[in-house]
């Protein structure tokens, strides 16, 4: 099946799109017996033209309402922040067809933080503007989260307001003894400043994201900026924050010998890059030689 993966790309463009994996997955995980990538697409005997054609007609792709029900519920339990990451995901991954209708109904708790820190940012200028000081009034104090400080890069400031899940917090705790090893040794790097370059291999399901996620929640904990990357964006969802590689490095799509960064070293990206004490590259193996070059001259 690796021989017809690499042929269907060839073949088809729509196979390289992150859609088409995702929806390979649902098939792999849900059709038994399949020794070919033909035969997942194949429901009552036709061959549908695409993966995610075939999971629509096997039933696998979720329908608005469960969609609704599934951010219906997250308002109750999840800060607007990951709401809104949630709500991202499903725009990616979940094949809804009222988008707008979503939205509409779930808007307010995806910017309940917004609106409020906005209006007192908004506040606090004009009491400036006239000498006077926002917190000489009882009023609610501003989530500095929602307020960029001037001359502070975006990229540099959207990295250093990602929020650590609570749960992922005790990740350390769990880790066995491999994946002690690693992040032990990584975390030592790390704090001493000295840098270094590890790779963390092993077969899918054998805990790397596990392992990634513990190391994230650990440096973002204490301040510091961790880059958490993957070569596809269905792994770079899978972690807090996380970004394709094509996105955060800004590497080229059009691959040749030679390929250079797409930024200057004034840049927020290059800035990024140097104040961050941790950069996660998932999937690195996945990529192109030139690609690894480029990232490697970054």
């Amino acid at each position: 099946m690796l021989t017809e993966y690499f042929e269907a790309n060839k073949k088809n463009p729509e196979a390289r799109a992150e859609g088409e994996c995702y929806f390979l997955r649902v098939l792999l995980n849900h059709v038994a017996g399949a020794t070919s990538f033909e035969d997942l697409r194949t429901v009552d005997g036709e061959i549908l033209p695409s993966f995610r054609e075939a999971a629509k007609r096997r039933g696998l792709i979720e329908a608005d309402n469960t969609l609704d029900d599934c951010l219906t519920e997250a308002e109750t339990f999840q800060m607007p922040s990951a709401f809104r990451r949630l709500f991202a995901t499903i725009l990616v991954h979940c094949e809804a067809s009222n988008v707008r209708g979503l939205w509409d109904k779930h808007r307010e708790a995806m910017s309940e933080d917004y609106c409020r820190n906005m209006v007192l940012i908004d506040i606090r200028n004009m009491l400036q503007s006239m000498g006077k000081d926002i917190r000489s009034y009882p009023l609610p104090d501003i989530d500095e989260e929602h307020d960029s400080p001037h001359g502070v890069d975006r990229e540099i400031y959207e990295e250093s307001i990602i929020e650590v899940d609570p749960d992922h917090e005790t990740l350390a705790a769990s880790l066995n003894a491999e994946q002690r090893s690693a992040y032990d040794e990584i975390l030592a790097a790390v704090d001493s400043g000295e840098g270094g370059v590890f790779f963390v291999d092993g077969p899918g399901g054998t805990g790397k994201t596990f392992l990634y996620k513990a190391l994230l929640a650990t440096v973002r904990g204490v301040g510091n900026i961790a880059v958490a990357t993957a070569t596809s964006g269905v792994a770079a969802s899978i972690m807090p924050g996380g970004r394709t590689t094509h996105s955060r490095f800004k590497i080229l799509l059009t691959i040749y010998d030679g390929l250079s960064c797409s930024f200057t070293k004034q840049s927020g990206t290059a800035k990024l890059l140097k104040e961050a004490s941790l950069i996660i590259w998932d999937e690195a193996t996945m990529t192109r030689r030139q690609q690894w070059r480029h990232s490697t001259i970054v």
